[in-house]
């Protein structure tokens, strides 16, 4: 009786073991803080190759976006204690922000690095110690130029 019931058991139970599959070994993703973003390759008309995006870091000051100048290396350095223009100075209150660069070149932010640098006031107190005394506040942005906008990784 126990021989029947082995003899049925076992190959079953060796059938259900050997049906199992291996699960499939996931690639490795690349450790930096870049992301992977999709363009499509004209030489071969594949959509689906991907491009390593790579951030650089830009150092300014950073200004209020909502009275700072455009984009355009043109514009005047601003002057000391002061924003993107006479008279614009960054306040505590500031939702947009922009970056104005040694050379004069004004980027604004995208939204998440809007809401990064709004969170960074708050938590670092020399920063709006800084604001406060209306002392220019130089920051280092790390982060990827999209045309006029800068997207923002991180914000020192």
């Amino acid at each position: 009786m126990k021989a029947t019931i082995y003899s049925i058991a076992v190959p079953i139970l060796a059938a259900v073991g050997f049906a199992q599959e291996t699960p499939p070994v996931q690639p490795k993703q690349p450790t930096e803080s870049a992301q992977p973003a999709k363009q499509p390759d004209k030489s071969t008309g594949q959509a689906d190759r991907l491009q390593e995006v790579k951030t650089q870091t830009y150092s300014g000051t950073l200004v209020d976006a909502s009275c700072a100048g455009s984009g355009s290396a043109a514009a005047a350095p601003a002057p000391t204690g002061a924003g993107g223009k006479p008279g614009c100075a960054l306040s505590a209150s500031a939702t947009q922000f922009a970056l104005q660069m040694k050379d004069g070149q004004t980027v604004r932010f995208d939204d998440v690095g809007n809401t990064r640098a709004q969170d960074a006031m708050k938590a670092r107190k020399k920063w709006s110690d800084s604001v406060s005394a209306n002392k220019p506040l130089r920051v280092k942005v790390g982060g990827l130029m999209s045309g006029d906008k800068l997207t923002v990784v991180s914000i020192d």
